[in-house]
């Protein structure tokens, strides 16, 4: 993978067969290209290129990122670092890890034009995870192990205050955005999600307000490891045989690996299998840290960091009704099944109890 190149593309558009050939290593002859980025990149244009002529062994087609070309959004990418992070990950993170992901073919970068270009592995041979459906007890367990793998690989792993491309959980990009965020879905959820979400999620979230940047600070304190941080159904595919892999790493960060099973059943879980089986869930993920090497963690605290993520991740479907049009139907699902789950899961695992400590 190249790091830093002095030819690349600017867009799909600029894409050509020399440049395709050269990063592939193979010849490339005629390709075709599909947006597949429409409506979701919101910071990325993503495209699939069909390699009609590929050979055996030589992939039919691959998946091309680049930031996207919107002015004002693009500069919101390369503020927070979002391009470089996913690069970087590609680069130093994944080789070293056993998490599945889409193999990457290449990797680019003019730092001084903010441009940078993935080719990856296209995944779509693979069953994707559909947000709105929902994720089983039995595909949350093969998640939370891949998670759990990620996270002992990298548990306090001395090379992260090395990773200054990686921020963590309370770096002023977020400090500066986040709690005004959740401060403002909080009278939108008042008023029109009452009836979805139950009273006692509204009064949870009343009473989280005057101390989200508290929750968000605590949320910062180590163990500290690799997340993921938006470990939906919508970034997971899911293989014949159980496998588990992950896409998106735009906006991973150090911190506890434990916020990333708070996001996956807060988002992903339909509310009454999530009371059901969440400690359970969280047991299964702390005994893969313990059988991974990782020391000193017990689940007590294990337990106590969830609640308190669980707590910090209202900010999702309060970014969702306070400021995102959610532009259609599915877009209109996905945010009714976000905003549900996670704060009627904050109510039925206790998390009020974080509030207390």
């Amino acid at each position: 993978m190249g790091e830093t190149e002095t030819t690349l593309p600017a867009s799909a558009a600029e894409l050509d067969a020399t440049w395709l050939s050269a990063v592939l290593g193979v010849p490339v002859g005629g390709f075709e290209v599909t947006d597949i980025g429409t409506g979701t990149g919101i910071f990325g244009e993503i495209v699939r290129v069909h390699l009609p002529d590929a050979g055996p062994g030589e992939p039919a087609s691959v998946i091309v990122k680049f930031p996207t070309a919107e002015p004002s959004n693009r500069a919101v990418g390369n503020a927070l670092g979002i391009y470089e992070r996913e690069l970087r990950f590609y680069q130093q993170v994944l080789p070293r890890s056993p998490l599945r992901a889409p193999r990457c073919y290449y990797a680019g970068a003019r730092p001084e034009d903010g441009l940078y270009v993935l080719v990856l592995e296209d995944l779509s041979a693979l069953e994707m995870g559909d947000q709105v459906a929902g994720i089983s007890l039995e595909r949350a367990e093969a998640v939370i192990d891949a998670l759990a793998g990620l996270h002992a690989a990298w548990w306090e792993h001395p090379e992260l205050d090395t990773f200054d491309w990686l921020p963590e959980v309370d770096a002023p990009a977020y400090a500066a955005v986040v709690p005004d965020i959740y401060r403002t879905g909080l009278p939108v959820l008042r008023d029109r999600w009452a009836d979805a979400v139950g009273g006692a999620a509204v009064a949870l979230a009343e009473a989280l307000a005057p101390r989200f940047e508290e929750i968000m600070g605590r949320c910062a304190i180590g163990p500290r490891t690799v997340i993921h941080t938006d470990s939906r159904l919508d970034n997971l595919f899911f293989g014949p045989d159980g496998s588990v892999t992950l896409i998106d790493f735009q906006l991973a960060l150090r911190g506890r690996g434990v916020s990333d099973v708070a996001y996956l059943l807060g988002s992903s879980m339909e509310p009454e299998l999530a009371a059901r089986h969440w400690e359970m869930l969280l047991r299964r993920y702390h005994d893969a840290l313990l059988a991974a090497g990782v020391e000193g963690y017990p689940f007590a605290q294990c337990r106590d960091d969830y609640l308190e993520h669980v707590l910090y991740y209202l900010c999702s479907p309060m970014s969702l009704i306070a400021t995102f049009d959610t532009g259609n139907e599915r877009g209109a699902a996905l945010t009714r099944a976000f905003t549900t789950r996670f704060f009627r899961h904050a109510v039925d695992c206790g998390a009020a109890g974080a509030l207390e400590r």
